[in-house]
């Protein structure tokens, strides 16, 4: 004889728990980012919430860096470069050097994502096509337009190259950090 109306709660308590475990494990987790310095999570609700740092460059000396990194948060990401322990009122400094800086991110594939190039003094013009600069009173940073929002898969490996030229023997003895952000919730 077979029992029609047995009931199953334990699928109510469980089911829960188990969408809940799914979700979890198809998230990204920052431990999957290798490569680089290091990726910091800001939290779900801050903007930009992933900063993965990928190393560091002198802004005083010409060469060619390239850095190596995969297992980024699989979100629309920006290419910034920071200048650390520059400040708003270091603005005028940083956007007076003719140094010319040249980005580019391509993926395990050889497919450009960005490219990007020009003069740090450009950024007082803020064309569609040069570098801008992003400065407070806790920091400063080179953005350029061609490499924001960038679709970046967790699964793939990216190189991100910068190359540093034609260095203003004015610069200041100062690091750039080029560093990926993005994700998080963008309040308006």
């Amino acid at each position: 004889m077979m029992n029609v109306g047995v009931k199953r709660p334990w699928l109510f308590m469980v089911a829960p728990f188990l969408i809940v475990v799914l979700f979890w494990a198809g998230s990204y987790h920052p431990s999957e980012f290798k490569g680089g310095v290091g990726i910091r999570d800001s939290g779900v609700f801050s903007y930009p919430r992933y900063h993965a740092q990928l190393g560091a460059l002198p802004l005083w000396k010409n060469g060619t860096y390239q850095f190596t990194v995969r297992g980024l948060p699989p979100d629309l990401l920006d290419l910034v470069l920071q200048v650390p322990d520059a400040r708003g009122a270091d603005r005028e400094e940083l956007m007076s050097l003719s140094t010319s800086v040249s980005a580019s991110i391509a993926d395990s594939s050889g497919k450009e994502v960005c490219t990007a190039a020009g003069s740090l003094s450009d950024a007082r013009r803020r064309g569609p096509s040069s570098w801008v600069l992003a400065s407070s009173s806790l920091h400063a940073s080179f953005w350029h337009p061609r490499c924001q929002q960038l679709p970046i898969s967790r699964f793939k490996t990216y190189t991100v190259k910068v190359t540093v030229s034609e260095a203003d023997p004015r610069s200041p003895q100062r690091m750039i950090t080029p560093i990926l952000q993005g994700g998080g919730v963008e309040l308006p």
